[in-house]
């Protein structure tokens, strides 16, 4: 990409993208480059979306309510990266929540599948705003896709439907087995999994569920009991590392 675009705000957009396509901005959107960036006509924005890449446009006109652009250039093509990592998660109190939603989309997390434990303390989650969390995070990490979002189910119904050719690796506190990193060197994959337990932790009896499952590798996040936003992070970080483009 040509760095005289870097400074560009830079949109998700869906819609399909092409040179001298005319697009209306939804509302949000429209408000966040009038009123807050207070871009007006003729100012350049970048769009993307994981199907045509990434886009130059600039404001051809605008209202109170509705900003429209006319796309000029492609500057990056939609992506060839087949690679997979998923993140299955409990869902966690709100601000750390959202924390991990970001953190994930910036270290390539592709599916994300939120799950209930036994000891899961938020036992729903906001679709639409981990969405728009996913949006706003992928807009400044210079990601062009968003992660894949599965409805919230408990364990044994995820399990039931894994995909056994993905490796799936259990943080598992506590215990003996094999470090995340060594696990993931032993068998490098362009598809992989990592499942982190709630914040009270993974019960025996899921532990014993887990261990029952071929496909299911048992890892350790080292020797400290990390907060579950904290073994996302690190978790992610080395699976990352070790995922095959």
């Amino acid at each position: 990409m040509n760095h005289k675009h870097h400074n560009l705000p830079r949109l998700y957009c869906p819609q399909n993208l092409g040179k001298g396509i005319l697009l209306n901005l939804p509302e949000d959107q429209s408000h966040y480059l009038r009123n807050v960036l207070r871009k007006t006509v003729g100012d350049g924005v970048r769009l993307f979306n994981e199907q045509n890449g990434e886009w130059v446009a600039h404001i051809s006109t605008e209202s109170k309510k509705s900003v429209t652009l006319t796309l000029d250039e492609q500057i990056r093509e939609e992506e060839t990266n087949h690679s997979e990592i998923h993140l299955i998660f409990s869902p966690i109190k709100k601000d750390r929540n959202d924390m991990v939603i970001e953190k994930a989309v910036e270290l390539g997390v592709t599916h994300l599948h939120p799950v209930l434990f036994a000891r899961t303390i938020v036992r729903d989650i906001k679709a639409e705003r981990i969405k728009a969390q996913m949006m706003e995070a992928a807009e400044q990490c210079e990601r062009l896709s968003l992660p894949k979002l599965s409805p919230l189910k408990d364990l044994k119904k995820l399990l039931g439907e894994w995909n056994k050719d993905i490796p799936l690796y259990a943080g598992i506190e506590r215990s003996d087995a094999m470090p995340l990193l060594t696990a993931a060197q032993t068998n490098p994959s362009a598809q992989s999994a990592l499942l982190i337990g709630p914040e009270g932790g993974i019960t025996s009896e899921e532990i014993e569920l887990l261990n029952s499952k071929a496909f299911i590798k048992p890892v350790s996040l080292g020797p400290r009991i990390l907060r579950a936003e904290t073994a996302v992070f690190y978790g992610l970080s080395l699976l990352s590392a070790q995922t095959k483009a």
